[in-house]
């Protein structure tokens, strides 16, 4: 069975402390770096556009620690039967206090050295977001977050102040703070 210890994050599900980790079968204990999903928008009309000049849908990450986190070994997936469905670029890392955008738009071939594309889109009428962690052993989630209404356009869902349990619903802020 996989345990997942959670470091600065909120115990996935976006708090409610549900443990999703993995389990392959023996005692092993998943130990997540402090990412977290900190804002996404799912109904992108006229916000912010991708090089390619597309309003796409997007999930901010953020370290809320103390150190950069490299990526290696992290995925965000949109399906909690696959966890593994897209590996963010390995040898890049998230200073401490800093974000990253994550273009969710199904095209992964427009990814570039300064912009991630998933191979996945959010469904603005209610989907998930599963920010996952694999140690070479087994996979745990380092932080999730649900939505069952459909999500106002250019209203970005964000955590206030950044990396807390709280949300709330605001004028989008894609790799910045979100204030409070």
């Amino acid at each position: 069975m996989t345990f997942l210890v959670l470091l600065a994050c909120d115990g996935g599900g976006g708090g409610n402390g549900t443990d999703t980790s993995t389990d392959t079968g023996s005692d092993h204990v998943v130990v997540a770096p402090p990412l977290v999903i900190n804002e996404f928008l799912a109904s992108n009309d006229t916000t912010n556009a991708d090089s390619a000049g597309e309003y796409d849908d997007w999930v901010e990450i953020y370290n809320a620690g103390d150190t950069i986190v490299q990526l290696d070994g992290f995925y965000v997936s949109d399906d909690a039967d696959e966890p593994t469905k897209y590996a963010l670029p390995e040898g890049q890392g998230i200073e401490a206090g800093g974000y990253l955008l994550v273009w969710c738009d199904g095209q992964a071939e427009q990814q570039t050295a300064t912009e991630i594309h998933t191979s996945f889109k959010l469904n603005r009428k209610g989907d998930y977001i599963y920010l996952n962690y694999y140690d070479g052993i087994g996979v745990g989630q380092a932080d999730a977050v649900k939505w069952e209404a459909d999500q106002e356009a250019d209203i970005a869902a964000a955590r206030v102040p950044d990396g807390t349990k709280s949300w709330v619903n605001q004028t989008p802020t894609p790799a910045a703070s979100n204030g409070g």
